[in-house]
């Protein structure tokens, strides 16, 4: 999981008060690093970053077997946050298949600024028809095409599907349509609520959807020197003890 989210994971578990820095010596130390390749690197061609939630919005599908045969899956990401906003498990990716969704997506929003969300997609066939731009016209979002050809221009969403296939979806998750929803329930709480982003600075996707960032990385850092107040009373006490143990102080 890399030494950086476990660090801040255990912070706000209360499990252990250590810097990334602590916990990679720790790591390195006892051999437990597990070293990955850099991504090659590449232009990519990115919409603007947003800068409030539900401003921006990756839409993909994937491919998803589960026995006896494939599925679709649907994923809405806040671009902002990288919330997990809204999933469905289909039968077909058909144009419905994702308006249905998008619209599921848009209907729990309490308000929402004019042509907003901007969808960022791909151009697969579910939105080159008629239906997604009347969608669009009728749902008053933007709609935002990627570049042909290009899967890193929807990254975002991209390395989310990775990460279901990586860390998500385990093989029980995947023996039944039935199991794979509740796999996917209890992973999407999880992705969003208790798994550190390393673009967030390893706070969690609802601490910028619907939380207060500035808040939760002021109380780590009030944990962090917690804890180290603690150690240091800790040797001083531990150094006093063997001073006055030790005969040749008498």
């Amino acid at each position: 999981m890399g030494y950086k989210r476990l660090a801040w994971q255990m912070v706000d578990k209360n499990v252990a008060y250590l810097k990334p820095h602590q916990v990679y010596g720790i790591l390195r130390t006892n051999n437990l690093l597990a070293r990955q390749p850099r991504p090659t690197s590449g232009s990519l061609h990115r919409p603007p970053e947003p800068d409030h939630p539900d401003q921006v919005w990756h839409v993909d599908i994937m491919y998803l077997y589960i026995r006896p045969r494939w599925y679709y899956l649907v994923d809405i990401l806040d671009g902002y946050s990288r919330y997990l906003v809204a999933w469905s498990l289909n039968l077909t990716m058909l144009a419905d298949t994702v308006t249905l969704t998008v619209q599921q997506a848009l209907d729990k929003l309490n308000s929402r600024l004019p042509g907003e969300p901007r969808i960022v997609h791909d151009h697969g066939s579910q939105f080159v028809g008629a239906e997604w731009h009347r969608f669009v016209t009728s749902a008053g979002v933007t709609d935002i095409k990627t570049r042909v050809a290009h899967p890193q221009s929807n990254g975002r969403v991209e390395r989310l599907h990775r990460t279901h296939r990586e860390e998500g979806l385990t093989d029980d998750d995947q023996k039944s349509y039935y199991a794979a929803c509740d796999g996917m329930t209890r992973w999407g709480s999880y992705y969003n609520t208790e798994r550190p982003h390393s673009s967030l600075g390893y706070l969690y996707p609802v601490d910028y959807y619907r939380g207060d960032p500035a808040a939760r990385l002021a109380k780590r850092q009030e944990k962090l020197a917690q804890a180290f107040t603690q150690r240091q009373a800790y040797w001083q006490t531990v150094s006093r003890v063997k001073g006055q143990d030790d005969p040749s102080h008498n």
